[in-house]
């Protein structure tokens, strides 16, 4: 079998190509080596299992790294939702508006006033949640999800 796997090296070697082996190489079939490369290229990384063969593996995120990268998520998640609610030119002509609307008008501008708050407070309770949550709970939350997003009933 031409491939094989280094775990010293984490690297794939051919027999035909480098002599001699590295003294940790194990055989790698070739179905083995394609699917681990098209792993990598998924995102996963190659790593030495407990018996020296190649493995795919999600990256291992610290704690930390996990709920700061969740942390831009949910500032991009509701920056989202709250230009859906109201685009910049929108919030800047009821800035403007707002001493002179009159009943609907004013209304209107209450209203998209008020779900823009609400979007604010929904953030600010995810980004404590996000302090507190384990990283199990960490790697399983979607903030995308509209419960996330929506007034806690009592």
């Amino acid at each position: 079998m031409p491939l094989h796997y280094s775990a010293a090296a984490n690297a794939f070697f051919d027999a035909r190509l480098h002599d001699p082996l590295p003294d940790d190489a194990v055989p790698v079939t070739a179905a083995e080596h394609q699917a681990l490369l098209a792993a990598q290229a998924a995102g996963k990384v190659i790593r030495p299992g407990d018996d020296g063969a190649p493995t795919a593996r999600r990256p291992t995120e610290t704690t930390d790294a996990l709920r700061g990268r969740l942390l831009a998520a949910v500032k991009q998640e509701a920056a989202r939702r709250i230009l859906a609610v109201a685009p910049l030119w929108r919030q800047l002509n009821d800035v403007r508006d707002l001493a002179q609307a009159e009943g609907e008008g004013r209304a209107a501008i209450d209203r998209r006033c008020a779900t823009v708050d609400a979007l604010r407070a929904a953030f600010d309770r995810l980004e404590a949640a996000l302090a507190t949550m384990t990283p199990r709970q960490l790697a399983r939350v979607d903030l995308t999800a509209d419960s996330h997003w929506t007034e806690p009933t009592s």
